[in-house]
């Protein structure tokens, strides 16, 4: 017996020599890989080909690319001409074209390098180069039109309904508001309809063929029978020529601004069979809703018009092309227009649900440095919640030259990777560097910043590679507020502000996005209140845990923003949430109405259940309200939340942070942000640290746990111990506070032993 005991013993010291020294293996191996980073994980910019492409031209750029700025990978980006800009020659999809993509395959495969398949001729995809308009005209853009004509009746209406059918026709009695649809009305495209005594005004909602924005058409990215012939007139036909490089030299595929930029009123011949089919009823007599108040529905019906857009963009393009990428063994990424505007009802639908089906969700950094940065988050938190592990980014585009310098290549991405992003597409290279039609040249041929570029590619490499993959430490979930984005929307609005950014007056949560990462810096994740209810979503003892395989999150506090509409079905759960001991702030305006038909009073009872405030008298409150219940559940409303206020919120009503500062860091007005990133792979702990303002950061930073942690600098590959750590224990818990110093533009990991 004495024997077997010391047998076990013996062989449980074996085990744990094992564990020691796999672990010492595999700290071994990732500090090797940081200090020269896999050229999977360095940028791969877009290639912009403004010129005549040539095999000598294609090899020595790449060539170039690779020696001089450390680049491993390009995404040939085909270009139309347009008046005095200068297209890509050879023609695209032609023979002589494909002959020179040839010529770029095997000067990758020489050089080792890899090409992202640019999905069409220019932005945006879906154009084929000008084969959709020329050989499927059926089947490019639609849009919905209103006209509206008044009629005093009685008399017999007769008019002829243009377009290529009509969705909808409805009278509305001017004094009465009573509304008729006249659908039944109409044959042949003539519709003739007795009009009964009074004012009315008939509007016709017709389906038309759209226009374009650059120089082909583009394809209705909601009808899959137009995405697949969009598919077989590009994919298919690289694939034709260059299947057997799939999944090697070609390991990515990339579409660009599929969404409704410029057609806001983009439209589907089969939306109301759709329509019909998630939300169980008729569309057709609630079609004015669309541009007017149509009474006490107008909110819940605007949530069904655009839910069921949102998902058929998701069911369509991008579907389509990330089951096209998945059988042929490459992954798809790209875009849709105004993934970081505040409401993607005119842009993309449903940022969430637009990324449902692609491999590699992507958020578009463009126009200047810091622009639609409090909305980055949200396809970062569309990848928490599929589970997905790599978020990438188009970077650069479109930046004010004057600004750009070598400095602006890392204030961009630092920012970015505190915000989930690990792949970095840069904007760009340019085949001819002396005429850039969209600035910045990110090259190295530029005169600017070519010295810069062999440096911040091994930086690229190194942070991507330690934040790819793992579970993202998120204690605070913020509520998407789709249904107060869908419901205060109309067509043609009658303020004319801007494509992504006509929202209600009470619309804060990009307030609440910036306010939580740049100055109170406690990490978050969007919720959508849709995917809320899904089972991934579970709730126990007072925290919602995200379910996933890899990247599960925990929140303990969930923030409701700023709206007059939710969910009836959301809000319940959200107050389960609350009555089994959770902490839940709303700010700027609570909810009382349902963006489900008939529940405005189910919405009006909870809030009052849970707040104890009747939101349809909310105006009178002033200063915050804490209500609790006998499970210690808290929900606090602010009606007037600034960052100071939701600072001290936190700090006296949740839980101590994962990760918090000695002092506040403020900072001095200029550019740039101080912010961090919590994740935790394979067992080991990684703190991503970023300062890509012009101040020196010198604070202390205390983490949960006791943690034995290296400082890994991803600018130059080297390890150095950390200057100050000390270790205190608080009720049962224990903490680690650390030096933390940063220069300007720089940033820092600290990373656990394991």
């Amino acid at each position: 017996m004495n024997w077997l005991k010391q047998r076990s013993g013996l062989f449980l010291v074996v085990l744990l020599l094992i564990g020691l020294l796999t672990s010492c293996i595999e700290s071994h191996q990732l500090k090797k890989r940081f200090v020269n980073p896999p050229n999977q994980f360095k940028p791969m910019p877009f290639w912009h080909i403004n010129g005549e492409l040539t095999k000598d031209g294609i090899r020595r750029q790449l060539k170039d690319a690779r020696d001089l700025a450390g680049f491993t990978g390009v995404s040939l980006l085909p270009l139309a001409s347009n008046g005095k800009k200068k297209g890509t020659s050879p023609k695209f999809l032609t023979e002589e074209y494909f002959q020179r993509y040839q010529d770029l395959i095997d000067a990758a495969q020489e050089l080792h390098m890899e090409v992202i398949l640019y999905d069409d001729n220019d932005f945006p995809s879906g154009m084929a180069g000008g084969r959709m308009e020329k050989h499927h005209s059926a089947y490019t853009m639609k849009r919905l039109d209103l006209i509206e004509k008044e009629i005093k009746g009685p008399q017999l209406f007769s008019d002829t309904i243009p377009g290529i059918q009509l969705m909808s026709a409805v009278a509305m009695n001017t004094s009465t508001l009573e509304r008729v649809e006249l659908s039944g009305y109409v044959n042949n495209m003539q519709l003739r309809w007795p009009v009964p005594e009074g004012n009315w005004k008939i509007m016709l909602f017709p389906l038309m063929k759209d226009s374009f924005h650059k120089k082909y058409l583009c394809v209705d990215f909601m009808d899959t029978v137009a995405v697949r012939h969009m598919i077989e007139n590009t994919y298919d036909k690289y694939y034709q020529r260059f299947g057997k490089y799939f999944g090697n030299t070609i390991k990515m595929t990339f579409f660009d601004d599929v969404g409704f930029w410029r057609h806001p009123r983009s439209w589907t011949a089969r939306f109301n069979d759709k329509f019909e089919e998630l939300n169980g009823f008729d569309p057709r007599p609630f079609y004015p809703a669309l541009w007017f108040d149509i009474g006490p529905d107008t909110e819940a019906v605007r949530n069904a018009f655009f839910v069921t857009r949102a998902e058929l963009l998701a069911e369509g393009f991008p579907k389509l092309v990330g089951e096209w990428a998945a059988k042929h063994k490459v992954q798809d990424t790209g875009h849709p227009p105004g993934n970081y505007d505040p409401t993607p009802i005119d842009m993309n639908g449903d940022i969430f649900k637009f990324y449902r089906h692609t491999a590699i969700p992507l958020t578009d950094d463009i126009i200047s440095y810091e622009f639609g940065k409090d909305g980055h988050k949200l396809v970062s938190s569309a990848a928490d919640f599929y589970d997905k592990p790599i978020v990438a980014t188009e970077v650069y585009g479109a930046y004010r030259e004057a600004e750009f310098d070598s400095l602006m290549l890392y204030r961009s991405v630092m920012d970015l990777y505190t915000r989930g992003v690990n792949l970095i597409i840069p904007h760009g290279m340019w085949y001819d560097p002396n005429k850039v039609y969209i600035q910045p040249l990110v090259s190295p041929y530029s005169k600017k910043i070519a010295s810069a570029l062999p440096s911040y590619s091994d930086f690229i490499g190194r942070t991507s590679m330690m934040l790819r993959g793992g579970r993202r430490v998120s204690e605070i979930g913020v509520l998407y507020p789709f249904e107060e984005l869908a419901g205060w929307f109309r067509f043609d609005n009658p303020d004319s502000v801007r494509q992504g950014f006509y929202v209600s007056p009470v619309t804060d949560y990009m307030n609440i996005s910036n306010w939580l990462t740049n100055d109170i810096r406690r990490d978050f994740t969007f919720i959508h209140p849709e995917l809320f209810l899904d089972e991934k979503y579970k709730i126990l003892d007072g925290e919602v845990l995200l379910a996933n395989r890899e990247n599960q999150q925990k929140y303990h506090t969930i923030v409701m923003t700023g709206s007059k509409i939710v969910s009836y079905k959301t809000l319940k759960k959200l107050q389960e949430f609350y009555m089994s001991g959770g902490t839940l702030i709303a700010t700027t305006e609570l909810p009382f109405k349902s963006s489900e038909l008939g529940q405005d009073d189910e919405v009006i009872k909870i809030i009052k259940e849970m707040f104890g405030i009747d939101p349809l008298n909310q105006d009178s409150c002033d200063e915050v309200v804490l209500s609790k219940n006998d499970v210690n559940g808290k929900a606090l409303f602010l009606p007037n939340p600034n960052v100071e206020l939701l600072t001290t919120v936190f700090e006296k009503n949740t839980d101590l942070p994962d990760v918090w500062f000695a002092n506040h860091v403020k900072s001095n007005g200029g550019i740039g942000k101080f912010n961090y990133i919590h994740k935790v792979n394979n067992g080991r702990d990684i703190y991503y640290f970023t300062n890509s303002s012009d101040q020196e950061i010198n604070t202390e930073v205390t983490f949960k746990g006791r943690l034995e942690l290296d400082n890994w600098n991803p600018h130059n590959g080297s390890f150095t111990d950390i200057d100050y750590i000390n270790y205190s224990q608080k009720d049962g818990q224990y903490f680690t506070t650390c030096s933390l110093n940063l220069n300007p533009v720089s940033s820092t990991f600290y990373v656990t032993t394991k």
